[in-house]
């Protein structure tokens, strides 16, 4: 099959998924067949949107389907919250390491746009959730950074998300402990050699797990993990990951050739249409 014929097919899948007259909730799963899942890097259309809110990710949503990454961080009073960077200077109105702030200081500051421009609180991880929870096809890519999996995973699987989310890992004992930590949500483990896919799949023990591979990694180890049966992630980012290295035209020649089931960028809307464009 032509992979005109199989993208034409999953835009359809995806489209129907969105549609449909029953307004249930979908897991993971029927979303990956259209492939690739584009993933809106911090839950942004473009970099001068707002990282990280709640309200822009209702914004991207609408206008999606994308699947949403989000960060987590945990504030001195122990709430998770999201934050991306240790200090709040870059993103909010305020000054200071996250973690040694207090939920009521932090309820002060507003997070600001791509230009500078003050706009939304910082939104806890509990509200993500009931949104995500109250929005069918809502799905979210969690990097949990300091926040332990046990933590980050416990209200999900409250909330019956655990098949929608996919939770970014990046080192052998933090991979561990969100295995443990939920037996039905898709974990991300760094894969960067083959050996890596070995010792996953062992740690995995029969289940299926995705592999972030970096985006300049040879073809080979793309495939071998597609071999694997492993959920391909990789992204089109930038050293600072706020912008993209990769244009959406060449994110699109990749995803052409290479069997990428989730690509991250900060441009999901211009990857869209460059995908749209192969068609």
């Amino acid at each position: 099959m032509q992979r005109r014929t199989i993208l034409t097919k999953s835009t359809a899948v995806l489209v129907g998924l969105m549609c449909s007259s029953m307004v249930r909730a979908q897991d993971l799963k029927p979303y990956l067949r259209a492939r690739p899942l584009i993933c809106a890097h911090r839950g942004w259309t473009s970099p001068a949107g707002t990282e990280n809110s709640l309200t822009q990710m209702r914004q991207t949503h609408q206008a999606g389907p994308f699947m949403m990454e989000i960060d987590l961080a945990k504030t001195a009073d122990g709430t998770i919250m999201l934050m991306h960077d240790r200090e709040v200077d870059r993103v909010t109105t305020g000054h200071g390491l996250f973690s040694a702030l207090t939920d009521a200081r932090i309820a002060t500051l507003r997070l600001r746009n791509g230009h500078g421009t003050p706009r939304d609180p910082v939104p806890t991880y509990d509200k993500v959730l009931q949104w995500a929870a109250a929005t069918p096809d809502a799905l979210l890519m969690l990097d949990i950074k300091d926040v332990s999996p046990h933590d980050a995973l416990q209200p999900v699987q409250q909330r019956g998300l655990s098949e929608r989310i996919v939770v970014l890992t990046f080192k052998k004992q933090q991979a561990r402990e969100a295995f443990a930590a939920d037996p039905k949500a898709l974990i991300s483990v760094l894969v960067t050699q083959p050996q890596d896919l070995e010792a996953y799949a062992g740690m995995a023990a029969g289940r299926q797990f995705a592999a972030y591979i970096p985006q300049n990694s040879p073809p080979s180890l793309f495939q071998a993990a597609h071999a694997k049966g492993a959920v391909i992630i990789t992204d089109l980012l930038g050293p600072t990951a706020i912008m993209d290295a990769v244009s959406p035209s060449e994110g699109a020649h990749r995803a052409h050739f290479l069997p990428i089931d989730i690509l991250v960028t900060n441009t999901p809307l211009k990857l869209r249409a460059a995908l749209a464009h192969q068609l």
